[in-house]
């Protein structure tokens, strides 16, 4: 079929109905129920001109608006989705990469990529990340050769709520739903770094972890940044074993999980402290977490393993 010869910036007047056709139709077998709610809010968009005024008007970080789409036979047939992020220095995110099954192998994806990274350059970004499915090795070798560098591997866990789960008793083992104790937060805020990386803290489910934070400076962050979870606390006599919160995630289909413990944690130790969090959860609960890491005891607590997810990362630094 007859294409178009280069991509083209998005037109979020009369583009976004096309892109969440397309977005539709490439990713039909993958969507999960967050994937279905964004493209709920991209046609709620397409349907208000004073949203795409407001997003057209400036970056707002964190939209999934702006990129460059592919037309051909009168239509939408390729996108790269090119996300600002709330990071300084200035960093982006893309996502969306999609071709319709008529159009691929044909050079698309690759002009896509290459136009939205040529203009990250051109916005001064200092870093562009993407998340690649491990077992998608068509893409992973275009974006080697578009100059991404491998970071990690995560999975990404799923658990539908339950009122009933039952956690395993253990000897000596207690679960507590509150904060971590001042003599306790050191450790918890390393796990967590360990856990989530600070060269990513923007796709972090809470901007600071300073909102799961004891005393005064924890509640001031909470005071001023408005802020719902329960937080779980593992321990056995004289020994922390771990914490887990349960972050609701507001206009989200999903709420977050964090964990915090370490790596070598036992498996019925780990059900144990996160299995309250299915049991408190109203809706389905997901969470990222590096691939390998206390999966046993996640599969014990009721958690799926549903993707693991490669993380990219680009530079105008790594290309030089």
């Amino acid at each position: 079929m007859p294409s178009s010869n280069r991509p083209r910036w998005i037109d979020l007047r009369r583009d976004l109905p096309g892109v969440a056709d397309l977005l539709a139709t490439a990713f039909a077998e993958r969507l999960d129920e967050d994937g279905h709610a964004a493209l709920r809010q991209l046609r709620r968009i397409a349907r208000s001109r004073s949203a795409q005024r407001a997003y057209a008007a400036r970056e707002v970080p964190g939209a999934p608006l702006y990129g460059f789409v592919w037309e051909a036979d009168g239509r939408i047939v390729g996108n790269v989705s090119l996300i600002p992020l709330p990071a300084k220095p200035r960093q982006y995110l893309i996502a969306n990469v999609a071709v319709h099954p008529a159009y691929r192998r044909q050079g698309i994806a690759a002009a896509l990529m290459e136009a939205t990274l040529h203009h990250a350059r051109q916005r001064g970004a200092r870093a562009v990340w993407l998340q690649v499915e491990t077992w998608n090795k068509g893409a992973i070798a275009l974006y080697h050769t578009l100059g991404f560098a491998d970071r990690d591997v995560v999975t990404l866990w799923k658990a539908q709520p339950d009122a009933r789960a039952i956690a395993p008793s253990l000897p000596g083992v207690r679960v507590h739903a509150r904060l971590a104790r001042r003599s306790e937060w050191p450790q918890v805020e390393a796990w967590l770094d360990a856990a989530y990386p600070l060269e990513r803290a923007w796709h972090r489910p809470l901007a600071s972890w300073q909102g799961l934070a004891p005393g005064w400076r924890g509640l001031l962050w909470r005071l001023l940044h408005p802020l719902s979870f329960r937080m779980w606390v593992a321990t056995h006599p004289n020994r922390l074993l771990g914490a887990a919160a349960w972050l609701p995630i507001v206009g989200a289909p999903t709420d977050a999980f964090l964990l915090a413990a370490p790596p070598d944690l036992a498996p019925a130790d780990v059900a144990a402290l996160l299995i309250p969090l299915r049991r408190h959860a109203p809706r389905p609960l997901r969470g990222e977490l590096p691939q390998g890491f206390l999966a046993e005891g996640l599969t014990a607590a009721g958690f799926e393993a549903t993707r693991h997810l490669l993380w990219m990362k680009w530079s105008p630094l790594m290309e030089s």
